[in-house]
């Protein structure tokens, strides 16, 4: 066993070396999503009133499935506030993390034939997914240390803020060790990736319904990973077991992967692989085509979780109706600072929803970079295809898939809400809105593209300006920032329900115009430069 896990110190170094810069993002970004969010909420919701008005709204199915099993909701203290609405989005996050650790130091090391070639010296089999365990232990502990110091700062119990760290640490090592198992099933990194976030998805629905079905959880719950965080009860009625299961499944995961790496090929998957077609068909002779093929997974996988966000959003409606009135003044404003309480709550769903159609333009754009480094982009521009085809096809697709399913899920949100509350018009004035975003949509796509076009290693600072956008779309009334700085977020200047205010036609000139010019300025620098370029 010693001879399989020769190097494994190694590879560690090599992973330690490649996720210098990956980890300590994700780091800074938890913390500071912790830390940043439960002072807003202490702020915001003040009082005790106030919190109970909030906690009223998510003892709804809806905030029940979004947020947690419910504990603490009849005494909402910060600490329960921040275990029962943050937990699932910090979980989501640091397991998408995980598995890409995962299938990148395992199963994309090996596509790329860098395993092979360390096997051919005295680097023992086990290596790379043991190097991978250590990884990811290393990164749980962060995570956990990270976590536990943002409660801290928010003046929580000491107990407390470990177990609640532990219990989304622990929630890193399950789902490291769930694509260490996938990255043996499937052959392609892409393959195993989707399989984790099956897996993943599976978790989150499994945990929401069984929690729905009974408050504070039911039988159904405890078959979700996610479930085992959540039910430590941090901050209410602490409690240490639930996190036990998650330190057993993480155990036999990773044996289990081990295992069925050594009946294996290299370079081969368990799961046996699709024939494909003799003949490619049609639409695949053009980027446009090939790009929405490469790209139809990842697309449905944001198109459903848009369209469930839709949908809890216009069940909530006649709660946040109801309640709109306790809610604290900063809060009001948030939504539009209108008596029209619907039509304020709706222009937050409608800057939601927006604002995930601009994250999934940006990374689908950002696949450019991945075709370049794989050396596909190269192959198709030996073909009779130009330079500016081939960009504009991908933008194009990134353009218009966002914007199809921010369409999709702004129907559902209608369609959702005048199921439950009588509104009129609004199929008509939530899709005039849905217009008015579109050419926001369009520059942040041409930004990103621009991005990549200058340097293929930049392509990351593409989502600069969509942070930007979210930060003063969802937090800017609650942070009083200077009008014009919230003028320089294409968002601001959308049609409102709320005010019954059009869209500023000046403002969305000039962003269609910026949208424009990126786009062309990214189609000469990328004819100007080298393809696989730095």
């Amino acid at each position: 066993m010693t001879r399989e896990l020769h190097g494994t110190a190694t590879l560690l170094r090599l992973a330690l070396k490649r996720d210098r810069i990956r980890v300590p993002v994700w780091l800074v970004a938890v913390g500071l999503l912790l830390a940043g969010g439960g002072q807003e909420l202490a702020q915001v919701f003040s009082s005790p009133a106030e919190r109970q008005v909030r906690a009223t709204l998510m003892g709804q199915p809806s905030g029940i499935f979004l947020g947690g099993p419910g504990y603490g909701l009849d005494d909402y203290t910060v600490g329960a506030m921040m275990a029962n609405e943050y937990t699932l989005f910090i979980v989501v996050a640091v397991a998408i993390m995980a598995l890409q650790m995962a299938v990148r130091h395992t199963r994309g090391e090996e596509s790329a034939g860098r395993i092979e070639l360390l096997r051919s010296t005295r680097v023992g089999r086990h290596a790379a997914p043991a190097a991978a365990t250590l990884m990811l232990i290393i990164t749980a502990t962060l995570i956990m240390v990270v976590c536990a110091g943002s409660m801290l700062t928010l003046e929580l119990p000491v107990r407390d803020s470990v177990a609640y760290g532990a219990g989304i640490g622990l929630q890193v090592l399950v789902f490291g060790a769930v694509g260490l198992l996938c990255a043996q099933l499937s052959s392609t990194p892409r393959g195993a990736m989707g399989l984790g976030l099956a897996v993943l998805g599976a978790a989150v629905v499994v945990r929401g319904v069984g929690d729905i079905m009974e408050m504070h959880g039911s039988w159904l719950s405890w078959f979700s990973p996610i479930a085992w965080a959540m039910q430590t009860r941090a901050f209410v009625e602490l409690r240490w077991w639930p996190l036990l299961p998650a330190v057993g499944l993480s155990l036999v995961l990773t044996l289990a992967a081990m295992t069925l790496q050594s009946r294996r090929d290299l370079d081969a998957g368990l799961l046996p692989q699709r024939s494909g077609r003799a003949h490619a068909v049609g639409y695949l002779r053009g980027p446009l085509g090939l790009g929405l093929r490469l790209t139809r997974t990842s697309s449905l996988t944001w198109l459903i979780a848009l369209v469930l966000l839709a949908v809890t959003y216009g069940t909530l409606a006649p709660s946040m109706r109801d309640s709109f009135g306790d809610l604290p003044p900063s809060y009001q404003a948030l939504m539009g600072g209108s008596d029209r309480a619907v039509q304020g709550y709706l222009d937050l769903a409608m800057t939601t929803l927006a604002c995930g159609a601009a994250a999934l333009a940006v990374a689908l754009v950002s696949r450019l970079h991945g075709e370049e480094t794989e050396t596909r982009t190269e192959l198709v521009l030996s073909l009779p295809i130009a330079r500016m085809r081939w960009l504009l096809g991908w933008w194009a697709l990134a353009l218009v898939v966002s914007a199809t399913v921010l369409f999709l899920s702004t129907l559902v949100l209608a369609a959702t809400t005048d199921a439950v509350i009588t509104l009129d018009s609004v199929y008509s004035d939530l899709l005039l809105t849905w217009a008015t975003y579109l050419p926001s949509l369009a520059l942040l796509t041409s930004i990103a593209a621009l991005v990549y076009a200058l340097s293929p290693r930049l392509t990351v600072l593409g989502w600069v300006p969509v942070l930007f956008v979210v930060v003063i779309a969802i937090l800017g009334p609650l942070l009083n920032v200077p009008s014009w700085v919230a003028d320089l977020s294409p968002f601001h200047h959308v049609a409102r329900l709320a005010t019954d205010s059009v869209a500023d036609a000046a403002a969305l000139t000039w962003v269609t115009t910026a949208a424009l010019l990126a786009v062309a300025l990214a189609i000469a620098a990328f004819r100007r430069r080298d393809v696989p370029g730095r």
